[in-house]
């Protein structure tokens, strides 16, 4: 080790400046002198953890105890095979497990969402979201229609049916989940934007905002079926009162 790589021991350097790694950077794994030859441009992991490109006999020599040195295989089909009868081919011929490059993609993604710690807290959140949007939207609307029972009496003595009076309710609490959503979607995106620009990864599946919407949707109708109540039991005769 180098005199100028040796860090002093006077407690944890946590403002020291960082940087990227660079072509010609020297690392010490495992006590094993690691020369960079070489830095990829790809898509940022999750969580965000280091990754390094290296031959199966580096590899040993780096991590000489580890029993597992390869999880998987990439192979490159010729031009006259697919990748889909590549993958059945090698299955039928090696009993081994083969998938095309977007299958391995999808199943990659679907481990992270069964097994990831963070996709469950994420969940959590979402649902304690969905508890407050329920008691807070119901809260609202139901007071929004209740200031207004006056207003909806008036249409009624003028020959407007329960029907139509709920559907106003209704449309009311769809143009809430139209807006909600639309500025909820925007404002994750704009925030994905600019999570990704300073290599964080970010990606939004073509579900996610479906789910959002739907949600929204959920606690908006829940929130109109509670508002409707007093406007049902309401008599037109309240307009001539003085409350």
């Amino acid at each position: 080790m180098y005199t100028k790589d040796m860090w002093p021991y006077d407690g944890v350097h946590l403002n020291v400046p960082t940087r990227k790694l660079q072509y010609g950077d020297t690392l010490i794994i495992n006590d094993k002198r690691v020369v960079v030859s070489g830095v990829s441009s790809t898509i940022p992991r999750f969580p965000p953890r280091p990754l390094m490109y290296t031959t199966q006999s580096n590899f040993k020599r780096l991590n000489p105890g580890e029993n597992r040195y390869i999880t998987f295989i990439m192979a490159k089909a010729e031009k006259n095979i697919s990748a889909a009868d590549l993958a059945r081919n090698i299955t039928k011929q090696t009993g081994l497990k083969a998938v095309t490059d977007n299958a391995f993609k999808k199943e990659t993604v679907l481990w992270y969402l069964k097994n990831s710690e963070d996709v469950g807290d994420m969940i959590n959140m979402v649902i304690l979201a969905m508890l407050v949007g329920f008691g807070v939207t119901g809260v609202m609307l139901y007071m929004f229609t209740y200031e207004n029972l006056r207003q909806y009496a008036v249409l009624k003595a003028m020959g407007a049916s329960n029907r139509q009076l709920v559907m106003m309710v209704f449309t009311q609490a769809f143009i809430g989940v139209i807006i909600g959503s639309g500025i909820g979607i925007g404002v994750c995106a704009l925030l994905g934007e600019s999570v990704a620009s300073a290599d964080f990864p970010f990606r939004m599946m073509w579900f996610a905002p479906l789910l959002g919407f739907f949600g929204v949707w959920i606690v908006s109708i829940t929130a109109a079926l509670i508002s409707i109540r007093p406007v049902l039991s309401m008599e037109p005769g309240i307009v001539f009162s003085q409350r």
